[in-house]
């Protein structure tokens, strides 16, 4: 039996190590001092310190202050109904905050980690739902798991509003007239996540402006308002979030970009590619379309560092054009950094957890549906796409249940720009992952990204989609 006391000391421990009194905003600071009409108008500067002594001194019980500076036409009916709306605001209490060390947070998010892992262990243990008591607590650590999540959670309103000055300062600099348009701003990110996301905007933002947007005469030319546009947006999508970023531009040229793409030998001549592979190719390493080199772009570094880094926060990125109208940026982005949706795979004995944000679908293949073709290796066709197949167990050393693939299942994947199928005996099912880390010694073994505890208390490891394509296909 498990023992949830330990879990629940610790995590009350923290609870009231975060109310310490030190740490405690002054209930004071939460409420704003009122202020009256005469100070708010002065601070406006709508009126002169002189002009209110003057009217007070003229003031009856029967006449109000803003009356008598609209007769005496010192200001307007309009300026001392905005001062009223500031001062009925002025004086409402704010909410009461505690100041919390983002560690203890850690702690606390690790510890109900422990907890909502203990908890699926005695679940499988007495069986799901076998008892009220049971559903009952299930019920109070999800919503503690929800809880303890949502205070990591922080608005991504100061990221966005970073952006608005490096829209001035580059598009001055490149010479353009560029607006930005910002929306989503409140949606909510873990803390983590929205340290790491402002470099990836940036580069983006910056590539928009100065690859994407035309200069002035251009845009009249084609029809287009003078002024470029810019937008950011940010919204939940399916326990996810999606930061957009598009602008009204020129969009993507395919024939420039093969064109450079052979330049730089990141392909052959005459290869055959997908439109989306072909715009794929502004994430490889060292791509640029600018002619020359400026302060702002054309030096090869950027979008591959936006995909790196994306993807290091358990996202993806991906982008839609059309030539001539303008392009389109998607950041997709988990809520936390310590919990996934993960597909509990089967391969043999040994179960794998496959990050729910990689996978495409699953399919059971026919048996003329795979292939081996010299010095590329097992294909699979999938609706007319020859995409690679990589056998789990050959790379983990597994003995499988199943070794032909048209009887078994193949999870068909998309990591490091390039889809693939996965080959596994079994799909155990979709659940929320707490995500474990591997230690120093094993942080860094390609194909795996962490480990987690199932609730039958087996241990499985967390596939790096990225990773193992690498391996397979390298």
């Amino acid at each position: 039996m498990i023992d949830y006391q330990p879990f629940l000391l610790k995590i009350a421990a923290i609870l009231r190590d975060s109310q310490n009194p030190d740490q405690k905003e002054d209930a004071n600071d939460t409420f704003q001092k009122e202020k009256h009409l005469g100070e708010i108008l002065i601070e406006s500067g709508d009126i002169s310190k002189d002009q209110l002594e003057q009217a007070l001194e003229e003031q009856d019980r029967k006449k109000k202050l803003g009356e008598i500076l609209i007769e005496k036409r010192i200001t307007t009916a309009e300026k001392i109904n905005h001062a009223l709306k500031v001062q009925s605001i002025i004086g409402k209490p704010s909410s009461e905050t505690v100041k919390v060390d983002t560690q203890k947070l850690d702690n606390l998010v690790n510890l109900v980690g422990e907890l909502v892992i203990a908890n699926a262990l005695i679940s499988e243990t007495l069986g799901n739902g076998s008892n009220k008591n049971l559903s009952h607590l299930n019920k109070i650590v999800k919503d503690i798991q929800d809880q303890v999540m949502c205070m990591r959670m922080v608005p991504l309103k100061p990221t966005f509003q970073k952006m608005v000055r490096l829209v001035r300062d580059v598009s001055a600099k490149v010479g353009k007239k560029v607006r930005l348009e910002i929306s989503g701003e409140d949606t909510e990110l873990d803390k983590t996540v929205i340290e790491e996301i402002g470099d990836p905007l940036v580069h983006i933002i910056r590539n928009s402006i100065d690859h994407g947007i035309e200069h002035q005469e251009e845009r009249v030319v084609k029809g287009k308002s003078i002024e470029g546009i810019v937008r950011l947006n940010a919204f939940h999508k399916g326990g996810n979030i999606i930061i957009e970023i598009e602008d009204d531009g020129k969009g993507l040229c395919k024939d420039t970009l093969l064109k450079k793409a052979v330049e730089k030998r990141l392909i052959n001549e005459g290869a055959s590619l997908s439109d989306q592979q072909i715009y794929n190719l502004i994430f490889a390493a060292g791509f640029s379309t600018a002619e020359k080199v400026t302060d702002v772009s054309g030096r090869g570094v950027g979008m591959d560092v936006v995909k790196k880094n994306v993807e290091r926060l358990r996202g993806k990125v991906e982008l839609s054009t059309v030539e001539g109208k303008g392009t389109k940026f998607s950041i997709k982005l988990p809520l936390t950094l310590a919990i996934i949706d993960g597909m509990i795979v089967q391969v043999g004995t040994e179960k794998y957890i496959v990050p729910m944000l990689s996978i495409e679908e699953s399919i059971r293949p026919k048996q003329e549906d795979v292939s081996t073709i010299q010095q590329r290796g097992e294909l699979i066709n999938v609706r007319g796409n020859l995409l690679p197949m990589v056998r789990l167990h050959n790379l983990y050393n597994v003995q499988p249940k199943r070794i032909n693939p048209w009887e078994a299942l193949i999870l068909i994947v998309e990591g490091e720009g390039q889809r693939c199928g996965i080959l596994v005996d079994d799909l155990l099912g979709q659940q929320q992952i707490v995500i474990k880390s591997l230690g120093e010694q094993f942080q860094n073994i390609r194909g795996i990204s962490g480990s987690a505890i199932l609730g039958d208390g087996h241990v499985s490891l967390i596939i790096d989609v990225g990773g193992i394509m690498s391996m397979a296909l390298n």
